[in-house]
Formats: structure tokens, sequence, C-alpha cells
């Protein structure tokens, strides 16, 4: 945009001679002032070229693709790699808990799975034991470490680890991955593949509806495929009788049964 502004003669005219603004100021408004009503604008101007007679409102034709990001393609987080890891440190813990429970006679009690709230707890009363013994932590070579040091020790880098694979899973949410540098990013395997080897990348599926020219639909999110977007744009944004026109089979029986809205293969 910044670009545009210095080269572009319908930028200049649009600027009447004012300074022009960086990208910095672009990104601000982006982010702060246009997103929240993006979508709310995007159904105004709709329905406002609906009533000027610009589109019919009977016919929507959807298309799209996905954007690769600027994210290296080495800094994936696997949902499936998380929860295998996590579950893995949960029974570690729950180990830990009961050599606790054995050595210093404190009880911690849980459900069928350790939570964040229990290892807390079980800290909480190892720092108190600690305390009330008057144990020093010790550090470095000829140093000898109570059991209780490390203990504790252990439990700390339980925590942090559980704590990371809990970020991990919140960040991914739906989604089987994201991207480390970009965590709005999910990898997908793309049309352009130019080692043959179904490589998964960074992207973002881009997907927009258009009805006489005119774009009236606009989506991007970290579905993999196509048919995805459908159940939320047939249920979320058009009427029954909107005929919808898509670039695949997908959905097409389910969709004449339901009889929500028809769709018509291209």
């Amino acid at each position: 945009m910044e670009l545009n502004c210095k080269r572009d003669i319908n930028f200049m005219y649009l600027l009447e001679g004012k300074p022009v603004p960086d990208y910095a100021t672009f990104a601000r408004f982006r982010s702060i002032h246009f997103a929240p009503c993006a979508k709310r604008i995007l159904a105004e101007m709709s329905n406002l070229l609906y009533e000027l007679g610009e589109i019919s409102g009977e016919s929507i034709f959807i298309d799209g693709t996905k954007i690769e990001t600027c994210a290296n393609k080495y800094t994936f987080v696997w949902k499936k790699a998380v929860t295998k890891n996590q579950e893995k440190l949960l029974i570690k813990i729950a180990d830990l808990i009961a050599e606790c429970e054995q050595l210093y006679g404190i009880q911690i009690v849980y459900g069928d799975t350790v939570k964040m709230k229990h290892v807390k707890r079980l800290r909480k009363k190892l720092y108190a034991l600690k305390q009330e013994e008057n144990i020093v932590f010790v550090h470095g070579i000829g140093k000898r470490k109570t059991r209780l040091q490390k203990n504790i020790e252990t439990l700390e880098d339980y925590l942090d680890r559980l704590k990371g694979y809990t970020k991990k899973l919140h960040i991914c949410g739906k989604r089987n991955s994201y991207s480390k540098t970009d965590p709005d990013a999910t990898f997908m395997r793309m049309k352009e593949d130019a080692m043959g080897n179904g490589q998964l990348k960074p992207v973002f599926n881009l997907q927009h509806g258009v009805d006489s020219e005119y774009i009236v639909w606009l989506t991007v999110g970290p579905q993999p495929t196509d048919t995805q977007f459908w159940i939320v744009l047939k249920y979320g944004f058009f009427t029954k009788k909107t005929i919808v026109s898509i670039d695949t089979a997908q959905l097409y029986r389910e969709n004449r049964e339901k009889g929500s809205c028809r769709f018509t293969i291209y």
C-alpha cells in the first residue's frame, strides 16, 4: 500500500496531496480498526450492491487457494506428537506423586488424570516441607543434593513441560498443527510440489465467493480442504434459495438430501 501511494496515480489522487502513510500506519489501521468490523463491512457492502441491483443474490461462485506464509517449513508443531508426549509426562508425574506420598507422608487426591492444579499443590507442599526442615538447596560440583531437592527440581521440570504442552494444545485448537514463528499458519499439502514428496508447508486457505464479478464473501482459515468451508458458508451466510456453485463434487448429495440450498458443481 505504501509503495502504491508513491507510484500509482490513482492512489495519489485519493491522497489529495497529503503525505504518504508508512507501512506501520497501514498495519495499525488494519489490525486495530478494520479487523473487528471487516466481516460486517463486507456484509453491508453486499447488501448495498443487492439493493442497487448490481448482484442478483441468487447465485454465488466459490473458489479459493492455499497461500504459503513466510514461516519456515521446519517450524512445525504437531498436535498428535504433543498429545503423546503430554500423556507420557502425566504418567511420570503420577509416579512422582506416588513416590512423594511414600517418602514424605503427603497426599495428593486426583481422579483418573493428573491436572495442573495437582502438580502445583504438590509443589506447594514440598516447599512447605523444605521450609519446615530448614533444608538449603546446593548446586555445583562436589555438592550432594538431598532427596527432597531432587524431587522438587524434577517436579519443576515436569511443571514447565506440562505448561508448554498445554500452551501448544491451546494454540492448535481444532487444528492438527501450527508454525512456531506464525501460530496462525497450518501445515498442509499444496498443489505446487516440486520435490514430489507431498511435503507439508505452513499455509492459509483463502476462500472467496463472487456474484456478478463482485466479491461478496471472503474468509481465511486453517481448513486443509475446501469442503470444510461449505458447511459454515451455507448455514451461516446464505438463504435456502441461494445457488452455490463450487469447483468440487463434495457435499452435493448431503446438500440435496437436507434441502437447505442447492449446489451446482462445476
